[in-house]
């Protein structure tokens, strides 16, 4: 099926632990689809679809394009459609996608109430002791997900993503830790669109509570890693293999 010609922005929620997708102004930029792709990525607990300036022209073709892709998508954080059941595009959205979506006119605070179970979120500020909290995290995750076995290997992993962010970035972080097919995912947001940089110690003097060896000692240990840039900030991640299940 053929997309609209929409503008679609993305924008995250720190403290809520959100990311959402929605109509923006301007000239049609990125695909809806390549969009949903990165942002389910992007989003700790919770991805939401804003239909609020979806045209009406256009609400048959996003809903058959959405119901699709939300189809095909195995794993993920909840997702959340910005739109009253009891409205035309309610009940369309309703019928398409089923059990595949939570409908809430106010999503903010579905997304408060979410428990999501296998995935983890923690807000961190720009700080030397966000390392340490990051560690933190990942071991406890780890120990309450059995997955013991990595837990020394993912919190090395999540130190050095957290520590080239608040060496680079300069701003507040957005960690996740998930453990989706049978692998742990660590993702560390912040606020600038920057590419990701490999940690000097030689140029930050007492800047890290450790120093930031950068992203050589990611490359080294995990199964894989990237980032997604976004208007508003990126996200760097790393996967770390848990084995047989």
């Amino acid at each position: 099926m053929t997309e609209v010609a929409l503008t679609w922005s993305v924008r995250r929620d720190f403290t809520a632990g959100s990311t959402t997708v929605r109509p923006a102004a301007g000239r049609p930029d990125q695909p809806l689809i390549a969009l949903l792709d990165d942002a389910d990525l992007d989003a700790p607990l919770s991805l939401i679809v804003d239909f609020a300036d979806v045209p009406e022209s256009a609400l048959e073709t996003v809903s058959s394009l959405l119901a699709g892709w939300a189809a095909a998508r195995r794993a993920g954080p909840e997702l959340l459609l910005a739109v009253s059941p009891d409205t035309p595009a309610g009940r369309l959205l309703s019928a398409l996608l089923g059990r595949q979506a939570i409908l809430s006119a106010q999503p903010a605070t579905v997304t408060r109430a979410l428990a999501t179970s296998g995935r983890a979120h923690r807000y961190l500020t720009n700080d030397r002791r966000s390392p340490a909290a990051g560690r933190r995290l990942v071991t406890d995750c780890c120990r309450s997900w059995g997955l013991d076995a990595i837990a020394d290997q993912a919190s090395v992993v999540v130190s050095e993503l957290v520590s080239n962010a608040v060496q680079h970035a300069g701003s507040d972080l957005d960690l996740t830790v998930a453990h989706v097919d049978g692998v742990l995912r660590l993702s560390v947001r912040d606020r600038t669109a920057h590419p990701p940089l490999t940690a000097d110690a030689t140029t930050v003097e007492g800047v890290l509570g450790e120093r930031g060896r950068g992203l050589p000692i990611i490359q080294a240990l995990a199964a894989s890693w990237g980032f997604l840039t976004f208007a508003d900030g990126k996200t760097v991640w790393a996967t770390v293999d848990a084995g047989p299940q």
